[in-house]
């Protein structure tokens, strides 16, 4: 699976980029593009762990982090493969999907880097209106009728992730008017990180201005099955290919229908080969428990991680270091809680860091308490709105100003804040 929106870790492949050569080449011939068309190179943002965050990128540099989201997908493909790991069918997410397509050989990486710098174009080009994406913890037909309920022009229903979760698209006033409706009915609703009403007709410019600049980019059948959530089938023919790319700015995404189709035919591990955990956590809401899924790149770290992260879901990899490169465990490169002046005292950030390895499914050793939720581990702000939540439903805590709860980054500053709204 190939993850498109807020898909970015700052030096996800800083420990990881070394020990395969393909790596490098993708980074090279992605760079080689996009400098060409006038953009920044994206492989410092990958290899270098205090690159910007993803915050920061989406407010100063947006263009940039959609090169380096198809950037990380494009690396991880070549890293499965590196490792003898091939998958039965690849599925893309929104603008994954150009990174499904290229991993099967139906788009050389150099094309989709080309494609990714004109739609960039595209939406400069076409100006449309403010936008983004709200997702509602409500199922798609739960969402269908808050949106016929409001009937607000450009407001469409855009992903159904699953039960749990479907994502509407619109203009920034109707998205407030959405927000405000789901609060009245108990529904939580989060704001995505996104600049454009994406999936919406309301991109049809933009749209245009793509297919126009994209119509000489060879394109070949693919090579490995790929199965496309816009379509709603396999992409079988170079006319098929064509479509996808026309249709997936402005084209619905009915993921879940996407899944329950590939599980219904035997699907039954799924690898997140991107940065963070999106994915696999729609997988886990949406399928039954017999499924495994494995985030390839859920946190910085080095190889080890990896083949740790596929061992532990059942699938067999074949790599050995190259002798000159020396593999760092992440558990090397963080610190120990033991390290840190955390504040806190230590039964309760004992406490807290069992709650957190709890809900986020990772081993408590991992969560030291300097090491980033979001830089580190891949928790997207949502997430961590919640977590915080029940934290402070746990220690009968006040309310919080939305700035000091966004700066409790790490188990350490949570320790602190907790401590501090005690006393």
């Amino acid at each position: 699976m190939f993850p498109g929106q807020g898909a970015y870790l700052p030096g996800v492949l800083a420990e990881r980029s070394p020990h395969l050569p393909e790596a490098a080449q993708t980074l090279e011939a992605i760079d080689e593009v996009v400098v060409a068309h006038g953009h920044a190179p994206i492989a410092p943002l990958l290899l270098d762990r205090d690159a910007p965050p993803l915050q920061e990128l989406l407010e100063s540099d947006s263009d940039r982090l959609d090169l380096a989201i198809y950037a990380i997908n494009a690396v991880a493909a070549e890293l499965l493969a590196g490792i003898g790991v091939r998958g039965d069918v690849l599925i893309g997410h929104s603008f994954g999907e150009f990174a499904a397509l290229s991993a099967a050989g139906a788009l050389t990486v150099a094309d989709v880097a080309r494609m990714a710098c004109a739609r960039i174009e595209a939406f400069r080009r076409a100006a449309p209106e403010e936008g983004g994406l709200v997702a509602l913890d409500v199922p798609a037909w739960r969402a269908d009728h808050l949106v016929g309920v409001l009937d607000e022009p450009g407001l469409h229903t855009a992903i159904d992730n699953g039960p749990e979760q479907t994502v509407v698209s619109g203009p920034v006033a109707s998205l407030d008017k959405v927000e405000k409706l789901a609060m009245e009915l108990g529904v939580r609703a989060t704001r995505l990180r996104a600049r454009y009403a994406f999936h919406n007709p309301l991109l049809s410019d933009a749209a245009d201005h793509f297919r126009q600049a994209t119509t000489d980019v060879t394109v070949e059948a693919p090579r490995t099955a790929v199965f496309s959530p816009v379509l709603g089938r396999y992409v079988c023919s170079t006319a098929d290919v064509r479509e996808v790319v026309v249709r997936n700015m402005i084209a619905p995404v009915p993921f879940y229908d996407a899944l329950l189709t590939v599980f219904r035919q035997g699907a039954r591990i799924f690898i997140e080969a991107g940065a963070r955990q999106a994915l696999t956590g729609i997988v886990r809401s949406s399928l039954p428990s017999a499924v495994t899924t494995i985030p390839l790149l859920a946190s910085r770290g080095g190889m080890d991680s990896v083949l740790e992260a596929l061992e532990a879901g059942g699938v067999r990899a074949h790599w050995e270091p190259a002798s000159h490169v020396s593999e760092q465990p992440l558990a090397e490169i963080t610190s120990t809680a033991e390290d840190v002046d955390h504040g806190g005292s230590a039964n309760l950030l004992t406490e807290l860091t069992a709650l957190y390895a709890d809900e986020l499914g990772f081993p408590a050793e991992m969560l030291a308490a300097d090491i980033d939720l979001e830089a580190d581990l891949g928790v997207d702000s949502a997430k961590q709105i919640a977590l915080f939540e029940r934290v402070r439903g746990q220690y009968g805590l006040p309310e919080v100003p939305g700035r000091r709860r966004n700066e409790a980054t790490t188990l350490g500053r949570i320790a602190d804040l907790v401590e501090e709204l005690r006393r």
